[in-house]
């Protein structure tokens, strides 16, 4: 990969196409052996499901459960081996000599770990979730249409990923969970580079150890900070309850607060881990 002095040097598209041709020449067999793996593993899930379930067998509300947290698994397992070169230091240095920018190869990271898992998953995912429903309906309409206390059973649908959550809920409108699952991956792929070896395993503990640190400063922190007989709801609002009544009073901030607070905090995390990784790899590259 030859460059000329005009080269821009954090971002040529050249440099940038040879750097993912490189990591796919590399890695395909992996990736597309890992594609009917995937698939194994969800068709042995909904298998189970439709044995277990006699009434309603992969409605919309598992279908969904199914993906994200399946997608969770596969793009954090991922994510921890993306940079996973630096856990040896013969092919940290292979990796580390190519003629690559920091960003190209953080983008190269990107691209395979957040983009094309994705895209891969989701695709696994309904190639086998359309026949499996499809099976489901059959048997619901083979052994019985009505459930034990005498109500119709309809066929269950597919879940359409551009929905969300079925029900009313804020994923339904602003698809949280895909925004969580890019956030989470975004962690493991910091940790891919930060940790030598036990990327994955470390990984899971320092998240667990922040969740801990974030529960115990909000119950024991904030919750003494606010007024006696008030409690924490969430993060936008607190309740007490208005005696013996089901009534409650509550304080809520206004949606021009918490709004434009909510999408930096859930467009940001994910940020400031990429470019921590692109730091943490630019340091090494020095």
């Amino acid at each position: 990969m030859k460059q000329g002095s005009h080269t821009n040097a954090h971002f040529s598209f050249p440099r940038f196409r040879h750097l993912v041709a490189l990591h796919w020449s590399g890695n395909k067999r992996l990736y597309l052996l890992a594609l009917p793996a995937i698939g194994g593993l969800l068709a042995a899930w909904d298998t189970f499901l439709l044995v277990m379930d006699r009434y309603s067998p992969l409605d919309d509300g598992i279908q969904a459960f199914t993906y994200y947290w399946g997608m969770a698994l596969i793009g954090c397992l991922y994510s921890s081996t993306i940079f996973a070169a630096f856990g040896s230091k013969a092919q940290g240095i292979a990796w580390l000599g190519l003629p690559a920018s920091a960003l190209e190869k953080l983008l190269c990271g990107i691209l395979f770990s957040a983009i094309l898992c994705f895209a891969g998953y989701t695709l696994v995912f309904y190639v086998v979730d359309i026949p499996m429903v499809k099976i489901g309906n059959e048997l619901i309409a083979a052994q019985h249409r009505v459930w034990s206390n005498g109500y119709p059973i309809g066929p269950n649908p597919i879940w359409d990923l551009r929905k969300g959550l079925p029900g009313d809920n804020p994923d339904h409108s602003f698809h949280l969970f895909l925004i969580f699952y890019f956030m989470v991956q975004a962690v493991f792929a910091l940790g891919s580079v930060y940790f030598n070896r036990y990327a994955f395993v470390k990984t899971v503990i320092a998240v667990l150890l922040f969740l801990l640190v974030f529960l115990v400063f909000e119950k024991q922190v904030v919750e003494w900070m606010v007024p006696r007989g008030w409690h924490r709801y969430n993060l936008a609002n607190d309740w007490i309850a208005d005696g013996d009544t089901l009534h409650a009073r509550s304080v809520r901030l206004p949606p021009w607060i918490t709004a434009p607070w909510a999408i930096l905090l859930l467009l940001g995390i994910p940020t400031v881990f990429w470019v921590a990784t692109y730091l943490r790899i630019k340091e090494k590259q020095v």
